[in-house]
């Protein structure tokens, strides 16, 4: 906990924890289940919300630790002296400072023990314009401020306090609880001045360390309850996860809406948006690109209830600077939801925004927080039918997703302390592991020497206390061959000796995992810079340049004929011959899901198979495409076709340009068919309007005319 004072210390001895735990080299570590991770990341989420909002009376704070607890600067233990450190003035329930990142946990003989980044902002002061901006037009539609002339506002900023905690968590009766907890400093350099033990007063009382503790008094503990399993609460984290993916970049597909609004239940409400396609546009008009990254959530707070469970979470919606722009902390608050069960997986069924403000308020003021369940949700909700690995074609367990995850979190410490010469983080790759950056001065570096030298860099600028790769919103999705993830990342450079910090960089990593005989490592790991798209294409909302009034009534428009084809250029051909041939490869690999194949498609587009004279049904919307692809949410579960080792070739591809765009006619052979690759088959032929949209040319419409009478049941025409 660092709110209330400023903490100066320096270094920590690479054994400390190793100290603190009482743990010997020798002592075999307990095994941690799934549930036993999810809880202690809980723990940790929580303890944000307690150290800032002060709540009943600082006692959800101490409750946190076990009996004998204690938190080491400054020094702090059992329940009464800890429930002090979580009292004060700006202490309230919508004071979002603590924002902590980067959990890293490993079992001990007697428990667990645990690192984490924090970063500390502060809202405490008055917003301002984007420089050099002046008033924000208003939009046209709704006569408020245009989100895109708002982007660079200052509405927050760094604190004094970063670095990281270190932790010991133990198992008790009432769930998992903090044994100890203590706060170091980043700073740079690889050798620090050693840190200073802690000020324990001479006078402190003697704690009964096997007194009995009672449950928290407003939070069920994940191995207390049995209405959520450990894929439930990944699967949420993960829900969650995906909502700055899907609002500021549409999963780097540029088109946000049907993302962003898939993430809601179809009879959501949020921001004055309602119902789907309310979201939709709510999603549309608000800044954003295939590159771009702004809203990063973390501390996510999760608890089962009767009809499902609720969350609550800390945003920082960080607007990462272009062009030699500064960085700006565009806004901040939390995130209080409700979370429901459906046959597609968890969505968000409510979800309310209550910005950070500072100090005790009443309940209107405070925004009227989510009250706590009626009913024990232990007893009253049902428990869930599968876990999350179970759901997918292929693959991956509870325990996968969580050995990811913490893959993902340790590369940032093995970045910053550029541990053993850099050879930590090129350990973490596979052997012939690769990074590369997608920046201005893009570059790609492979094999773990060159890994290694990367992560050594500058040595004044790394070290065992250093703090600056904060890594949150992890997506994970399963694939042919073992994983892929996308994760937000920010670099801030904490300040020290009096100076203040600064936001250097963000973006997002593109990761490839595979699992090997010592674990998941990360096979590809790309870098994305942050980049705003351009508002000509994505501004749905901009304002429109006025139509000159005429001198005198203009005459009649002269009727184009309807016959009268659109010119196609070279590069038409040439895209269009690209958008078939990605067709083919999405099919035969069920990419992304599913969802790289049903983005080939216009927003409209659909697909249909047409037999025996008739037009079979259409398969039209993102979510219909993916899984007539073999794919969607539940993951590539239909692609049979894929398990049978069949391949699509189209060859004799027509095109014609049209007053719309274009259409084309092309023949499909599959090779494959009953797992015999020296067989063809010759499948009829689709017939295709394709249209060009911002994105570039995509399917209408796509019709299957097939002519392929197989002995065994077909696989779905596609």
């Amino acid at each position: 906990m660092t709110a209330k004072v400023m903490i100066t210390v320096v270094a920590v001895a690479a054994g400390l924890v190793e100290a603190v735990s009482g743990q010997g080299k020798s002592a075999k570590p307990m095994t941690l289940t799934p549930m036993d991770y999810v809880e202690i990341r809980q723990l940790v989420n929580r303890y944000a919300f307690a150290v800032d909002t002060g709540n009943n009376n600082g006692f959800d704070y101490a409750d946190l630790f076990s009996a004998d607890g204690e938190f080491m600067r400054p020094y702090a233990r059992g329940r009464e002296q800890l429930a002090a450190l979580a009292r004060g003035g700006k202490l309230g329930p919508n004071n979002t400072v603590h924002y902590i990142m980067n959990h890293v946990i490993e079992p001990t003989a007697d428990g667990a023990i645990g690192r984490e980044y924090l970063i500390e902002f502060n809202w405490d002061i008055a917003p301002a314009q984007p420089a050099g901006r002046g008033a924000a037009p208003r939009s046209p539609a709704n006569g408020q401020a245009n989100g895109w002339d708002l982007v660079g506002r200052k509405a927050g900023e760094l604190a004094r306090t970063g670095g990281h905690y270190e932790d010991v968590y133990v198992k008790t009766p009432v769930g998992w609880r903090f044994r100890k907890r203590d706060f170091i400093p980043s700073k740079s350099g690889s050798d620090p001045a050693p840190l200073p033990p802690p000020r324990v007063p001479a006078d402190v009382a003697t704690i009964d360390a096997n007194a009995p503790l009672a449950a928290a008094a407003n939070y069920v503990a994940p191995t207390q309850q049995s209405s959520l399993t450990a894929a439930d609460y990944l699967e949420i984290a993960q829900l969650v996860s995906s909502y700055g993916h899907a609002l500021d970049s549409g999963y780097g597909k540029g088109e946000n809406g049907e993302p962003y609004a898939n993430l809601y239940t179809p009879d959501a409400a949020f921001a004055g948006a309602e119902g789907h396609d309310q979201l939709v546009r709510l999603a549309q008009i608000q800044p954003r690109g295939p590159d771009f990254v702004r809203h990063y959530l973390t501390n996510h707070v999760i608890e089962p209830t009767p009809t499902g469970a609720k969350g609550k979470e800390y945003l920082v919606v960080i607007d990462n600077g272009e062009q030699g722009k500064p960085s700006a902390l565009f806004l901040g608050g939390h995130y209080e939801d409700t979370y429901v069960k459906t046959p597609a997986g968890w969505r968000i069924q409510s979800r309310r925004l209550f910005p950070p403000r500072s100090g005790p308020q009443s309940p209107a003021q405070a925004g009227g927080a989510t009250a706590a369940p009626s009913a024990s949700p232990a007893a009253a909700a049902k428990p869930s039918a599968a876990a999350l690995a179970d759901k997918r074609d292929g693959a991956l367990s509870a325990g996968d997703y969580i050995d990811i995850q913490q893959l993902v979190a340790r590369s940032a410490y093995a970045l910053d302390t550029a541990a053993d010469r850099g050879n930590q983080y090129a350990q973490l790759f596979t052997s012939d592991g690769v990074f590369a950056a997608k920046t201005a001065h893009a570059f790609e570096i492979s094999g773990r020497g060159q890994l290694a030298a990367f992560a050594a860099g500058d040595l004044t600028h790394r070290g065992p206390l250093y703090t600056r790769e904060y890594l949150t919103n992890y997506i994970v999705h399963p694939s042919r061959s073992g994983a892929t993830g996308r994760i937000y990342v920010v670099w801030i450079e904490v300040g020290e000796n009096g100076n203040p910090g600064v936001i250097q960089s963000g973006g997002h990593y593109d990761d490839e995992y595979v699992k090997t005989r010592d674990g998941w490592r990360i096979s590809r790991r790309t870098f994305v810079q942050s980049k705003l798209g351009p508002r000509d294409v994505y501004d749905v909302a901009r304002p429109q340049p006025a139509t000159p009034a005429a001198a005198a009534p203009a005459a009649p428009p002269v009727a184009v004929p309807s016959g009268r084809p659109i010119e196609l250029t070279a590069l038409d051909y040439f895209q269009i011959q690209q958008l078939v041939a990605k067709y083919a490869q999405y099919i035969d690999t069920c990419s992304n899901n599913g969802y790289d194949y049903a983005d080939l498609f216009a927003e409209d587009g659909f697909f249909a198979p047409f037999q025996n004279g008739q037009l079979g049904r259409k398969a039209q919307g993102r979510e219909a495409l993916a899984r007539v692809s073999g794919g969607g949410p539940d993951g590539c579960t239909g692609a049979g076709w894929i398990r049978q080792g069949v391949h699509h070739i189209y060859v004799n591809h027509i095109i014609e340009p049209t007053p719309e765009g274009a259409k084309g006619q092309v023949n499909m052979l599959m090779i494959g068919l009953g797992g015999d690759k020296n067989k063809i088959e010759h499948d009829g032929y689709y017939e295709d309007t394709y249209v060009k949209t911002p994105n570039g040319w995509k399917f209408q419409s796509r019709i299957h005319h097939a002519t392929y009478t197989p002995t065994a049941p077909p696989a779905q025409s596609r």
